[in-house]
């Protein structure tokens, strides 16, 4: 058990998360409360995503509460993407968090197929979400995987369990031409994962 930090060190105030949907297909993340906690960046680094590069880590520590990893903290325009939650006593929390940089985007689902009434195939329709999303470059782990993503850009995205994607669904940066969905990592019971990609011009 690590030491107590005393009540005049947790002096910083920042604001818990929780990811919500504010209106029909529209998710962001949204303050629940307010707290104190005391912050201090590191120079090792937090592997918050699988198959993406590091972030820079966050060592937060504030007064025990009702936190999980579904939660973010926002503290001015730093936002941490927590990764670890562990009792530092009695009153304390240590947590363990990637300082990340949630972008704005829309997901743009493919039509699916199914049956209409009389069990004939038909097109399943389904809205655009718009929410905030963790982009990340994908670890490249070869010079032969290196040269096969000359023309075409990958990236892994990082959202919260409440965004269900599926291959083949397209993701829009605000700006920018979308990426398609390659592959999906779900199994990971607070965050998901997606490869998503689009070919560049060279």
């Amino acid at each position: 058990m690590s030491h107590y930090e005393t009540a005049g060190r947790l002096d910083q105030p920042a604001q818990v998360l929780a990811f919500c949907e504010i209106q029909p297909n529209v998710w962001e993340w949204t303050p629940i409360r307010d707290i104190w906690i005391s912050v201090k960046i590191q120079q090792k680094f937090n592997i918050f995503s699988t198959f993406g590069i590091r972030a820079q880590n966050a060592a937060l520590a504030a007064w025990r509460q009702d936190l999980t990893l579904h939660n973010a903290i926002r503290q001015g325009g730093a936002h941490f993407f927590l990764t670890s939650i562990t009792e530092k006593n009695r009153n304390q929390l240590d947590i363990a968090a990637a300082v990340c940089f949630p972008v704005p985007l829309t997901a743009e689902p493919q039509d699916r197929k199914g049956r209409d009434t009389l069990n004939r195939p038909t097109a399943i329709q389904q809205a655009a979400l718009t929410f905030p999303g963790i982009l990340t470059e994908k670890y490249i782990r070869s010079e032969a995987e290196e040269v096969f993503r000359t023309n075409l850009r990958q990236r892994i995205l990082v959202t919260p369990k409440a965004i269900l994607l599926r291959p083949g669904d397209l993701i829009r940066p605000q700006g920018e031409s979308p990426y398609t969905v390659r592959q999906v990592m779900d199994l990971d019971p607070y965050k998901n994962e997606y490869v998503i990609e689009r070919q560049e011009d060279v």
